[in-house]
């Protein structure tokens, strides 16, 4: 006979009274909330490791727009020595690693915001 058709049974072998019953489902209750709260501690970990990189990718982007900025400002110097494709391939090749940084920050960000909100079934019921 398979273990869930059987009566429930405790540490120390079948459950004969009441009282041995109820030790069994509060032993049961009780692991069941270890389990949730190990789930919830795990669960709140990711979101804060994808929210850190989410903010560490934001803030190299800042990074990125700072030199970009510095391009502009001293591009019209540049002009004087330089043809100007090379002065615009120069800002271009500074400009593509700030979107793609600046695009995978917000992809991060939204998928740390659309952790948050996964678990949580009674805010998706109430908007329906």
């Amino acid at each position: 006979m398979s273990r869930g058709a059987e009566a429930p049974h405790s540490q120390h072998g079948s459950v004969d009274t009441p009282a041995e019953a109820v030790g069994a489902v509060v032993e049961s209750a009780a692991a069941l909330v270890r389990a949730e709260l190990k789930l919830a501690a795990t669960e709140a970990r990711a979101w804060l490791v994808r929210i850190a990189l989410g903010l560490g990718l934001l803030w190299l982007s800042l990074l990125l727009t700072q030199v970009f900025a510095l391009l502009v400002a001293l591009s019209p110097a540049l002009l004087k020595d330089q043809p100007w494709t090379s002065v615009g391939l120069t800002l271009l090749l500074s400009l593509v690693p700030l979107l793609g940084v600046f695009a995978l920050a917000l992809r991060e960000l939204r998928r740390s915001k659309d952790l948050r909100h996964a678990h949580s079934p009674a805010d998706d019921q109430r908007s329906r």
